[in-house]
């Protein structure tokens, strides 16, 4: 998927921008056309690596609906697999930024922690939209007996056959998700 790429591009352009933008800000020293040009910039960027998100997870709804296992497959994996160093350099960056801007307004800040928080948060569940489309995928995919419980089957042969419903929830939260990913790659994936 295209769309998974550019998506994780514009990740990385974010990751970036968010820590030169602030160094560069700080260096200047004084709110100027270039600075507040970069911090527009920065701001727009934010912006559409969102709306690059959303249209990643819509083109991964299409491609589930239309059939493009494949590729739905091969976005998902980059998108989960190939985005954990940005998730690491990320929350270094951002503890390590917010709170030398906690320690110097005395904790004034503290008050915007929540925004990076959820821009990257949002980011997982746009990337999850697309795990969720192919672990429905891979439960589609498996025998109707596998797929629900009946007595004769033993629990241990439905665990085998299908991806439990609860990937679905994995896939959308932080750490959880790339954990969901190895182990439905291991065990499920064709």
């Amino acid at each position: 998927m295209r769309s998974a790429k550019i998506f994780l591009a514009g990740m990385y352009t974010h990751l970036v921008l968010s820590i030169a933008a602030p160094i560069c800000i700080v260096y200047r020293g004084r709110w100027e056309s270039f600075t507040a040009g970069l911090f527009f910039f920065y701001l727009v960027m934010i912006a559409a690596v969102h709306v690059t998100g959303w249209v990643c997870a819509g083109m991964g709804v299409y491609a589930y609906q239309s059939g493009r296992y494949e590729q739905l497959r091969q976005g998902w994996k980059l998108l989960k697999l190939w985005s954990i160093p940005f998730y690491i350099l990320n929350f270094l960056y951002s503890v390590l930024a917010w709170g030398a801007l906690i320690g110097a307004s005395r904790g004034l800040m503290l008050l915007f922690i929540p925004i990076p928080i959820l821009i990257t948060c949002s980011m997982i569940i746009q990337s999850g939209c697309v795990g969720i489309c192919y672990i429905r995928y891979l439960r589609k995919q498996a025998p109707e007996e596998t797929r629900t419980l009946c007595p004769s089957a033993a629990p241990s042969a439905v665990s085998s056959a299908v991806p439990s419903a609860f990937h679905y929830l994995l896939q959308l939260v932080a750490v959880a998700d790339m954990i969901s990913t190895w182990i439905v790659l291991r065990r499920y994936d064709p």
